[in-house]
C-alpha cells in the first residue's frame, strides 16, 4: 500500500519525537547523587556510599509518628471474633393442607379446619398465586382439610380450582 504525503510526514514526526522522548525521559530520572540505587526489594537495606543504609527524610518522619492503629488499650481476647446472626423462629404456626368450599356454613368468615382450637383467627394463604382471607375456625373438623365458605374461598381462588394447596397462619 502506498503511503501519502501526510501519513509519510505522521509517520516522521512519531519517529523523531520517540527518539528524542526516551532519551530525555531516561535522563530525567536518572539518579544524580549517587551511582547507587535508592530503592531496593522489600526486605533488603540498601547501603549508601560510606556503608551506612541510606534513609530519606520521609523515613525520618515516618518513625517520628506512631502508627495511629496501635494507639490505646489492647482489645481483649476473642474480641475479633463475629457473632453470627440467627433469625428467630417464626412467632406465629403454619399449617400447610388443601382448602376447599362449602356453600353452607353458618356465615362467609367461618372456617373448618382439624387442630386448630374453635374460635382462634386465622389466615389462609393460598400457595398457588399468595392471595389471603380470613376466617375463624368453627368446629374442628375430622377431615385434613380446610373448608371455607364458597364466597371466601372465591376471594383466594376459583372455585372450579378446589381443592388447593393453602397455608393457615395463626
Amino acid at each position: 500500500m502506498a503511503y501519502s504525503d501526510t501519513d509519510r510526514r505522521r509517520f516522521v514526526l512519531a519517529t523523531v519525537l520517540t527518539l528524542f522522548a526516551l532519551p530525555a525521559l531516561w535522563w530525567a530520572n536518572e539518579s544524580t547523587s549517587t551511582g547507587a540505587p535508592s530503592i531496593a526489594a522489600a526486605g533488603v537495606d540498601v547501603a549508601a556510599p560510606g556503608g551506612q543504609p541510606a534513609t530519606s527524610a520521609a523515613d525520618d518522619a515516618a518513625e517520628a509518628v506512631a502508627p495511629v492503629f496501635l494507639d490505646g488499650p489492647s482489645g481483649v481476647a476473642g474480641a475479633g471474633i463475629a457473632e453470627i446472626a440467627v433469625p428467630a423462629g417464626p412467632l406465629i404456626d403454619r399449617i400447610t393442607t388443601s382448602a376447599t368450599f362449602r356453600n353452607s356454613m353458618p356465615t362467609t368468615g367461618t372456617c373448618y379446619v382439624a387442630g386448630i382450637p374453635s374460635g382462634s383467627d386465622v389466615t389462609v394463604v393460598n400457595l398457588d398465586n399468595n392471595r389471603s382471607v380470613r376466617c375463624t375456625t368453627a368446629l374442628a373438623g375430622t377431615s385434613d382439610e380446610l373448608v371455607l365458605h364458597t364466597s371466601a374461598f372465591s376471594e383466594i381462588a376459583d372455585v372450579t380450582d378446589a381443592p388447593i394447596p393453602v397455608e393457615i397462619r395463626r
